[in-house]
């Protein structure tokens, strides 16, 4: 019997180095409940990748031959909002994780990160939860281009309550399953709450949340 591909994580890898891309496409495709759909080695391609195929989780490397990850991850968005996107980087570059939150990436992973973390990160960008470390929160804060604080009075008090649950890490339906709302409903508090926090994505609206104390890793 074949793989029910309707249960599995549809997977797509940008990036221009063979090798890298060889490798992450082998370990997709070695896990059971992952499903490469292909492999991009530019912005183009990537997009037509994307159109073609829909992935639920893309890998996206920053230094591409026709553009960088950053641009591709707008464009992606604009078109397909719900493609959960992680960027991949070997640079040490200060600003990289700040322009990733802000194209609105859920994650950011170096590409010296053990082969499982990727893994991990992968499922759990498909579950809606936030790939990030605590120490990348900090660095994310040092870098944000947002000075004004945010007054916490802006926000509802169930607002606060669902920013609270982004920092922790969960997922669009694990929020609505803890608070007994539905799926629609905590979508929409999360377009209010981006809105207010002047935040491109949860990682970015996190990380202000942090920065002005509404909220605690």
């Amino acid at each position: 019997m074949g793989d029910d591909i309707s249960a599995t994580i549809s997977v797509a890898v940008v990036d221009d180095h063979v090798m890298v891309a060889e490798m992450l496409s082998f370990v997709i495709s070695s896990q059971p409940d992952l499903r490469l759909v292909g492999t991009a080695g530019g912005v183009a391609e990537a997009l037509a990748l994307v159109e073609a195929e829909r992935p639920r989780v893309v890998l996206m490397d920053f230094r591409l031959p026709d553009g960088d990850g950053i641009a591709a991850v707008k464009l992606l968005l604009e078109r397909w909002p719900d493609t959960a996107v992680i960027m991949l980087s070997g640079t040490d570059e200060h600003d990289l994780l700040a322009h990733a939150a802000e194209a609105g990436c859920v994650g950011f992973l170096a590409k010296d990160r053990p082969i499982e973390d990727v893994i991990a990160a992968v499922r759990a960008a498909a579950r809606g939860e936030l790939v990030f470390k605590a120490g990348e929160i900090a660095l994310l804060l040092s870098r944000l281009r947002h000075t004004p604080s945010v007054d916490s009075q802006l926000l509802t008090s169930r607002e606060l309550e669902i920013l609270r649950l982004l920092a922790k890490g969960h997922s669009t339906d694990a929020i609505a399953d803890e608070l007994f709302i539905s799926v629609n409903t905590v979508r929409n508090h999360v377009s209010k709450i981006l809105s207010k926090l002047g935040a491109h994505s949860k990682l970015e609206a996190v990380a202000i949340a942090v920065r002005d104390k509404l909220v605690t890793l």
